[in-house]
């Protein structure tokens, strides 16, 4: 099982792990990124559980870290689990989102960076 949705994100609803963004802007994200959701993974199929990959594109090659971008994508998730094609959220059900670094695209608009979303087979621990 493979369904993957793209969603193009403004820099400025991004907000990083390092937990310093206000409350009403991490609202503001999650809320932004669960319409953005709804509307790219509208046509997903129901798959219960799954493992998220999350690679980012970003506009240009200035260096960072995937993985501190991990708290943008927890409305991503919220809508998965409204939407019905997760069937919760807890560590029981989804492993990741796992980010990582997807490529360069000058062709992205200013300010944007792109999500490509990958949900696969649920795997609770990394495979070997």
């Amino acid at each position: 099982m493979r369904q993957q949705f793209t969603l193009t994100i403004p820099m400025d609803a991004v907000i990083t792990s390092n937990r310093k963004a206000e409350t009403w802007r991490r609202t503001k994200t999650k809320n932004l990124m669960r319409t953005l959701t709804r509307t790219a993974a509208a046509d997903r199929y129901p798959i219960g559980k799954a493992t998220i990959w999350v690679g980012i594109t970003k506009r240009t090659a200035v260096l960072y870290d995937p993985q501190n971008l991990v708290d943008t994508f927890k409305g991503c998730i919220d809508e998965l689990v409204t939407m019905g094609v997760l069937d919760e959220d807890n560590h029981r059900y989804v492993a990741g989102p796992w980010l990582y670094h997807e490529g360069i695209d000058k062709n992205l608009p200013a300010k944007h960076m792109r999500a490509l979303v990958t949900l696969t087979d649920y795997h609770p621990t990394p495979l070997t």
